[in-house]
């Protein structure tokens, strides 16, 4: 009999702590950021198991929307080939478990993509074209063509759209930044950005542009092992600042919240983010926006 006293109570601990744990992690769910403390000005993993997780391999920053209810991010299992873009939505005060957005299909590349300012349209490419989604209805529409003269002749990766509309690209095989502006209503002739983002002794990977196109942070390197993020201002003729290296050993894909408080970004071990104090200690002074 007291085997039996003994093992129940062993059983009603033990159902204790799972209930406990899971009142914590509801807890958790239900704050920004998922829950995530924030971090300063050492970088830290994001989201460790939930969207940083070991058993998969992320390809890109972890973008929120502007209300900050739904985070977008790629992402492949370790044993698969595709990477698809996958979402978190915050329903009912709850974050959703992980799923693939809608408008990805099977046996297709979605590694790169960006969300618009207003968090109304998302740009990607499939691994054969460059496409993006308009949301409707609290869902998101069929793939939709971008602008041809976009892509015309050229091997482009969106990177970035600001408030204006303004669309900032990798062009390859160069790997050198562009930016095509809308006049008229229609996007002009790409524009090759000059050499304080160009540089002749780097690769340019991928860039952010803050919305209101004040800073812009480029992801450069000089040879496959190296990887390193690059900030840039915009001054008062409108010319860009000499890029100067932000205090990231190792980095892709960078990306800031639309609140100004975070950068995201890519490593070897997953999505990390830090304090954006690190953009503004390095903002030359005296600095005048546009």
């Amino acid at each position: 009999m007291k085997k039996h006293i003994k093992s129940i109570l062993i059983i009603l601990f033990l159902c204790n702590i799972v209930v406990a744990q899971t009142m914590v992690d509801k807890s958790i769910m239900k704050s920004p950021y998922l829950g995530q403390k924030p971090p300063g000005l050492v970088p830290e993993l994001f989201a460790p198991e939930v969207i940083s997780r070991s058993d998969y391999f992320e390809h890109s920053a972890a973008l929120f929307t502007p209300d900050g209810n739904e985070v977008y991010w790629s992402a492949k299992p370790n044993n698969e080939r595709y990477y698809k873009i996958y979402f978190m939505k915050l329903v009912d005060g709850i974050w959703t478990q992980p799923n693939v957005a809608s408008f990805c299909k099977e046996n297709e590349y979605y590694q790169q993509f960006t969300l618009s300012p207003d968090g109304k349209k998302l740009y990607f490419t499939n691994g054969e074209k460059l496409l993006y989604v308009e949301k409707r209805n609290n869902g998101w529409s069929s793939p939709l063509a971008v602008p041809s003269i976009i892509t015309a002749g050229t091997d482009a990766n969106i990177c970035c759209i600001t408030s204006n509309g303004s669309i900032y690209f990798i062009s390859r095989p160069t790997y050198d930044v562009y930016i095509s502006r809308i006049a008229n209503g229609n996007y002009s002739t790409p524009e090759k950005l000059g050499e304080q983002i160009n540089s002749d002794d780097t690769r340019e990977n991928s860039v952010y542009v803050d919305p209101d196109e004040s800073y812009m942070i480029i992801e450069a390197s000089k040879d496959a092992a190296t990887c390193e993020l690059f900030i840039s201002f915009r001054m008062n003729d409108n010319s860009w600042s000499e890029r100067q290296k932000l205090p990231i050993k190792w980095g892709r894909f960078p990306s800031v919240s639309l609140d100004g408080k975070y950068l995201f970004f890519m490593t070897r071990e997953g999505i990390y983010w830090v304090s954006a104090k690190i953009i503004e200690e390095l903002r030359p002074n005296p600095y005048i926006l546009m």
